[in-house]
């Protein structure tokens, strides 16, 4: 039975996938019907004015501090139009809380956030709210009664409006959405301008003159257009595409290739670089490719193909013609999967060329690299230069030199039209089990069973950087495209990002339960996926700035989403438009 392929797409989250146990499975009439509304057509006046306000304590501070973060992470105008929508949001949200009868929580509630607010009579109410205990004492409180009988008038654009609604109408935020409804009166101003009302004043142009009658003159412009203290449009821009940046990276669509019935044994898989074919690594010295379109390998015939043996008793009694025509029919077959056979041991990574269709890369236990023509599907170079297995290889993106490494602790860099290496990289005092090229493709960086990485000069074959911490054998390396950063892993089951200019150590990543295998960034250089033996795929947001002094926790801040795949193995990815993932069922 040969080994089949299963695509599978995985849906991305803003979060790690829940467990069975925190599904909801039953939901009440009174939060379907809320839900419901909410997504309905109603009017901001309409919507859920007769639900009930109801929820435990935690979910309103979580609400309430998620809206006041969305505020004070607001740009201008929105930022200055919503800023005072926080105290009665704040103080409805803990009368509200005092009335469900969760008093302390409304207390620490109370000492969580009432520092945010200075206004002086925001104070003085603050005061009187923390004299309260019970609901009779917010009933009978006359100032408690005036305020919430008085609706607090918001005034504020449509835009505006539209953006705050857009915020409060997520399911994560239907505390706030009723308590805003219930207890917040809209008061719409119209936008004044040029683009009042949906129309454009167009101003006249000025006459034409002769650039003879054109009289230089300078005078000095006023950086904003708005009286002193008010932003200018280039201003508010600037600080609109700050704030869109210093966001989350959004995250990527996941195509998972999932590997079945590998009885062979996986080592590794590989997708080529125009994502048009997908090859396997086994134990049993094979090397299977697939073509990931709706095409089949047509085999040219070869001058001579290793992978198969003719006998002198097969055509003992065929005349010449009929030796060629056996010999014929036999390379011109057409299968949807090209074998290629020639190693003598189990083949451990594979790497294509530039053109897939053209040549692939092989190194395996038999101490060999081997180059493949998949037009004849034949081995057409045998590289010899290690003296024991070969883990990994690496191509440079000028498909110029391919790099290995070994288990007799080396590694070195090859071209293609030679047989023996142009240079050795000695300094590893255990074996070294992966290689990647810088993007520059002026360097080369290894990890090695001593628990180092170690970052090359190819001219010079010295070492430039020495990367110490893990505290495991490192097994996966990725650089980032700008070429700043270098990502690694492997036991330990930590992830590190070097930065290169400086050789130290800027993020050290937590959350996987097992060995990682496969690293990869984006083409922002700003998400780093990872994968391995616990058969989850991780995202980090490696731009993110994290406080050191952080409490060490299973996961770190840094994860942007978690998702597993079942049961198999993670042993590739690679980052397109899409993450490209591939491993085999376990």
């Amino acid at each position: 039975m040969n080994p089949g392929i299963v695509v599978r797409h995985v849906v991305k989250s803003d979060t790690e996938m829940p467990s069975r146990k925190d599904l909801q499975r039953e939901q009440g009439l009174s939060d379907m019907s809320v839900r419901r509304r909410t997504r309905s057509r109603t009017s901001v006046e309409n919507t859920l004015a007769l639900s009930s306000i109801s929820g435990d304590a935690t979910a309103c501070d979580q609400q309430f501090t998620r809206m006041k973060g969305f505020i004070s992470g607001a740009v201008a105008p929105y930022y200055s139009e919503l800023q005072p929508l926080l105290f009665p949001m704040f103080s409805h949200t803990y009368l509200e809380m005092l009335c469900n009868g969760q008093k302390v929580p409304a207390q620490k509630f109370h000492e969580r956030h009432s520092e945010t607010f200075k206004d002086e009579k925001d104070i003085q109410f603050l005061k009187i709210l923390k004299r309260l205990g019970t609901k009779s004492d917010v009933s009978t409180t006359k100032e408690v009664i005036e305020f919430r009988e008085n609706r607090f008038v918001l005034t504020v654009g449509e835009e505006t409006l539209e953006y705050l609604m857009r915020h409060l109408k997520t399911e994560d935020n239907m505390i706030m959405l009723q308590i805003f409804n219930q207890y917040i009166k809209i008061n719409i101003t119209q936008a004044e301008g040029v683009f009042n009302k949906g129309k454009i004043e167009l101003k006249p142009l000025p006459e034409v003159q002769e650039e003879s009658q054109i009289q230089p003159e300078i005078t000095a412009q006023p950086v904003g257009d708005g009286p002193p203290g008010e932003l200018s449009l280039e201003e508010e821009l600037s600080a609109a595409i700050k704030a869109v940046r210093d966001l989350p990276p959004c995250l990527p669509s996941i195509c998972f290739f999932t590997f079945l019935n590998t009885y062979q044994g996986l080592c590794s898989a590989t997708i080529s670089r125009d994502k048009k074919k997908l090859s396997g690594c086994f134990e049993d010295a094979s090397i299977s490719v697939w073509s990931l379109e709706p095409d089949v390998f047509q085999k040219l015939p070869a001058e001579c193909d290793v992978s198969k043996i003719v006998l002198s008793a097969d055509l003992l009694y065929c005349t010449e013609d009929e030796i060629k025509e056996k010999l014929t029919n036999k390379s011109n077959q057409s299968t949807e999967t090209a074998k290629l056979i020639g190693h003598r041991g189990p083949v451990y990574k594979s790497r294509f060329l530039s053109d897939s269709k053209s040549y692939v890369m092989s190194c395996s236990e038999d101490s060999t690299v081997r180059l493949w023509n998949m037009s004849s599907q034949t081995n057409v170079a045998v590289y010899k230069g290690h003296s024991s297995a070969v883990w990994d290889l690496c191509i440079s993106s000028t498909d110029i030199w391919f790099a290995s490494c070994s288990h007799d602790n080396t590694a070195k860099v090859w071209s293609f039209d030679r047989t023996y290496p142009l240079r050795s990289y000695i300094g590893h005092t255990f074996d070294v089990d992966c290689v990647e090229f810088h993007p520059n493709n002026n360097y080369i960086a290894t990890g090695s069973g001593d628990k180092t990485v170690r970052f090359w000069s190819l001219s010079e074959g010295r070492t430039v950087r020495l990367l110490q911490g893990h505290r495991g054998s490192v097994l996966a390396l990725a650089f980032s495209p700008d070429g700043k950063l270098l990502a690694s892993a492997g036991e330990d089951r930590r992830i590190r990002v070097w930065d290169l200019g400086s050789g130290q150590m800027l993020k050290d990543l937590r959350g996987h339960s097992d060995t990682v295998f496969a690293l990869s960034f984006d083409e922002n250089s700003s998400i780093l996926a990872s994968g391995g033996s616990d058969c989850c795929v991780r995202l980090w947001d490696v731009k993110r700035a994290t406080d050191s002094h952080q409490i060490e926790g299973h996961s770190s801040p840094e994860l942007l989403g978690a998702f597993p795949t079942k049961s198999a193995l993670i042993s590739y990815l690679c980052f397109d438009k899409v993450l490209l993932a591939a491993g085999a069922s376990s």
